[in-house]
């Protein structure tokens, strides 16, 4: 069956063609990521292969269509290797007539297909192919379609799916998996110190050297939001987020990754995530489902952590034998500030630099091994950069489609301006706007320069609010009996229920829950720190623990 080029058959490419192909992947790659490519710069690339310039601008083009090495092995001369010439029209006859008989479940034999293809071939008039020619066809076929054709989908899975750790991860950032889970532990009230929730981790993996590429710590549940700034700390460089937080280590990774690896879950299929990663050139690939072990890095990964985080004061444990009589409520200890600290602390300082037995080197050395190389094999080189991290956070927000108006741009009853509106006035197409959720005073309008413009707040006097504050005062606003919802209601009734928040604020979790919120809220948008002083965390947690008590001792094993 002939279609698009792919990439040969890895087994069957020389060994001097493929020593050429990691030849040029070094010079080529490090070409195709300069910004301002010059024709200097390709004329010393193609002295250092020894190839002509226009040679080198060809595979350039290849590499950029296709940035892998095949795309860089040498063209071959003549037919490919098991190919035979035969007419169009019988080669048409054979490819019909495995689909329509071959490829079923009564799995009749290759000899019925012989017979059945020159059966047809002769009521056509057409020449009699011979067995090798139908063979060689057959062998075109994927053999995991074949299965599946022939057996069902599950003995295709059973046969071909890759098994745990088997994924082709061969450089740093090349896959990275990501997935959510309900911390174990409660965190308490910044201020109060009374025990809130246990909060959700959104986690990534780079699976290549098992290191953590980045992660999102919040009180609410996982959404599209959540996996934007996930996957936005995972391409960061992370020094300056280290520094605020008073970590000291180096977590060097940062960059675009080419592969995603995620669960079926909803927010895993928001548009803003697909259309983020395609405007990064970052390729999505989901788990099959009821295949477990397609997410084994990550969850693997979660399972360490989650063990570690039951030695923290406030844990639930993983199940209620392990618990026994425990009231984690009683023990609960550690703000949602503090535990973020403790993570970053337990990966910088000590997973990344723990021997991780199924890689035969620490997470931390296999992410510089695989950006340098060693031996025979020369490494990525650099990761690709993030020229613009507002933009690039900007990318994976969430999206809504609206009209610009004389009075502005409305998005969840609100009204929004800048002066840049006044040139798109009357513009017939809905345009892009996406928002943070945890603060829409402000959104962001992709204009038709594509360039992404900030809105601000119509009335300036408004109050920052979340969108969980704006949905729970629509919900009020209902069951006052209100059937018309404006800018003025909604804030007022955000006003009313702030300051019952603030008067009941020791009261209920709830009410702790939803003022801890708005802290983290309005720490994603302060433009400097706060006067006050921040609450005093729980020194015990972040102690250096003495070597018999490391945390992620036992690193997952891949076999």
């Amino acid at each position: 069956m002939t279609g698009p080029a792919t990439a040969p058959d890895l087994a069957n490419i020389p060994t001097r063609d493929w020593q050429k192909a990691r030849r040029r992947l070094v010079v080529i790659g490090e070409l195709a990521r300069l910004t301002e490519r010059t024709r200097e710069d390709a004329e010393d690339a193609a002295a250092e292969l020894n190839i002509s310039l226009s040679q080198l601008y060809r595979l350039l083009g290849r590499y950029e269509a296709d940035p892998r090495l095949t795309s860089l092995l040498p063209d071959r001369s003549g037919p490919r290797a098991g190919k035979i010439k035969i007419a169009a029209e019988v080669d048409e006859v054979i490819n019909t007539a495995i689909d329509e008989y071959y490829l079923s479940r009564q799995r009749p034999k290759i000899s019925d297909l012989l017979i059945e293809v020159r059966r047809r071939c002769r009521a056509l008039g057409h020449p009699l192919p011979g067995r090798k020619a139908v063979r060689l066809r057959l062998a075109q076929r994927p053999a995991a379609e074949v299965t599946a054709r022939r057996n069902g989908r599950k003995a295709a899975r059973d046969r071909f799916a890759p098994a745990t750790g088997s994924f082709d991860a061969p450089w740093p950032l090349s896959l990275v998996q990501i997935d959510h889970t309900l911390v174990d532990v409660i965190v308490v009230d910044s201020q109060t110190r009374e025990p809130i929730q246990r909060p959700w981790l959104t986690l990534a993996i780079d699976v290549h050297s098992r290191c953590v590429a980045g992660f999102h710590l919040s009180l609410d549940p996982p959404s599209a939001t959540s996996v934007a700034l996930c996957v936005a700390h995972a391409a960061l460089p992370k020094a300056g987020w280290l520094m605020a937080r008073d970590v000291e280590g180096d977590w060097p990774v940062q960059g675009v990754p080419e592969r995603l690896h995620l669960d079926n879950a909803k927010e895993f299929h928001a548009e803003a995530l697909k259309r983020g990663c395609d405007q990064y050139g970052i390729s999505v690939d989901y788990r099959p489902v009821r295949t477990p072990h397609y997410g084994g890095h990550i969850e693997r990964l979660i399972g360490t952590v989650m063990g570690k985080v039951h030695l923290l004061p406030g844990t639930t444990f993983s199940d209620v034998r392990s618990k026994g009589d425990l009231d984690p409520s009683k023990h609960a200890a550690m703000t949602l500030d503090e535990v973020e600290r403790w993570l970053a602390h337990a990966i910088v300082g000590i997973y990344h630099r723990d021997l991780h037995r199924g890689i035969g080197a620490t997470p931390l050395a296999a992410w510089q091994r695989g950006l340098a190389g060693n031996g025979d094999d020369p490494g990525r080189g650099t990761t690709t950069p993030v020229a613009d991290p507002r933009r690039f956070l900007i990318d994976f927000l969430p999206i809504e489609r609206r009209l610009v108006r004389r009075q502005g741009v409305f998005l969840h009853s609100i009204s929004y301006w800048s002066d840049v509106l006044r040139t798109l006035i009357g513009e017939r197409e809905k345009m892009i706007v996406r928002y943070d959720p945890r603060d829409l005073s402000r959104i962001h309008l992709l204009a038709p320069d594509g360039a992404y413009y900030d809105l601000s707040y119509a009335d300036l006097r408004r109050p920052p609010i979340s969108l969980w504050e704006h949905r729970l005062a629509l919900k009020r606003l209902r069951e006052e009996g209100r059937s018309d919802v404006d800018e003025e209601a909604i804030f007022g009734a955000i006003e009313r229920m702030r300051g019952i928040a603030a008067r009941a604020i020791a009261e209920t979790k709830s009410m702790r829950r939803q003022r801890e919120r708005r802290l983290q809220a309005a720490k994603a948008v302060a433009v400097k720190p706060a006067a006050d002083k921040p609450a005093k965390p729980n020194p015990s947690a972040f102690e250096p623990l003495p070597e018999n008590e490391r945390l992620f001792t036992n690193v997952e094993e891949w076999l």
